[in-house]
């Protein structure tokens, strides 16, 4: 069960923060048939027919020790989840693999969704404080923007995303950054109007994290089916055709979002002319 790889200059952990609700696929891809989940039930689905991801972050270490220790995406957070009756296990897995909170530099946020955002600010009574005290939290501006409209209000950016500016903690991010040598942003919208994925280029390897560039493996075949939970369908479709076609072509690792634990990073690959997910 592969939960963590070395890409070059880095290790790359991908750290579980809890399963979430397993639901019927109809509600989530309200577009697709059900009789077209028929080819990937054995794999994109439960035996009871459920779609069940994960909720996860990932973390990137240099492994010589040196650079900023960098976690991408902080989960759902310690809210006690009303399915599992209990609040995300992040810190704890962080924990287990020797590394607390105050060791975090840097928190790369993919998009401004409640299970991707969960643990950046914790509370005392009414008064937030940081999770990770000496991060800096990179988030896509156009995200920012976004949910700070009155119009969009996003109750989880509200509780877990404002606080980051009066915190001192925020830093707004308007395309491709770099986040360490060989590590930067890649802009992917769709989703939400500042999804971005987190590229890693060591060592002659190249690794993606995708975040929320696709929610099932159905979709690293059938690259046009979209959630409800996409902002832009068309956008978030050339960002996923885009990407997954770098992936095959090029021989990415992926890291994903939600696929899951032990399934979650694999290769894009081509059989009988479609694209397929390989886990490693």
């Amino acid at each position: 069960m592969t939960t963590s790889l070395t890409i070059g200059d880095y290790e790359i952990t991908a750290v579980l923060d809890g399963p979430s609700l397993p639901r019927d696929p109809g509600t989530i891809f309200t577009d697709v048939p059900p009789e077209a989940w028929d080819p990937y039930r054995s794999i994109a689905l439960t035996p009871e027919g459920k779609w069940h991801p994960d909720w996860r972050g990932h973390l990137i270490r240099a492994t010589n020790g040196e650079g900023p220790t960098i976690l991408v995406d902080a989960g759902m957070g310690d809210v006690v989840n009303e399915h599992t009756g209990e609040s995300g296990k992040l810190l704890e897995n962080l924990a287990a693999l020797g590394v607390q909170p105050e060791d975090i530099d840097i928190v790369v946020t993919t998009h401004c969704h409640g299970d991707h955002i969960g643990w950046n600010v914790t509370y005392d009574g009414d008064t937030p404080r940081l999770t990770f005290p000496n991060a800096t939290h990179w988030i896509a501006e156009r995200d920012w923007e976004h949910y700070s409209k009155p119009e969009n209000e996003n109750p989880a950016f509200d509780k877990s995303v404002k606080p980051l500016e009066s915190l001192g903690a925020l830093k707004l991010i308007p395309g491709v950054e770099q986040l360490a040598p060989g590590i930067s942003t890649l802009p992917t919208n769709g989703h939400t109007p500042g999804h971005q994925c987190i590229l890693i280029e060591s060592g002659g390897t190249t690794a993606v994290i995708t975040g929320d560039l696709f929610h099932s493996v159905a979709q690293v075949t059938e690259q046009s089916w979209c959630p409800t939970f996409d902002w832009n369908t068309a956008m978030s479709t050339q960002s996923r055709k885009g990407i997954l076609m770098l992936a095959a072509t090029q021989d990415w690792i992926v890291f994903t979002g939600h696929l899951a634990t032990g399934s979650s990073i694999g290769n894009v690959v081509t059989e009988g002319g479609k694209s397929v997910w390989k886990p490693l």
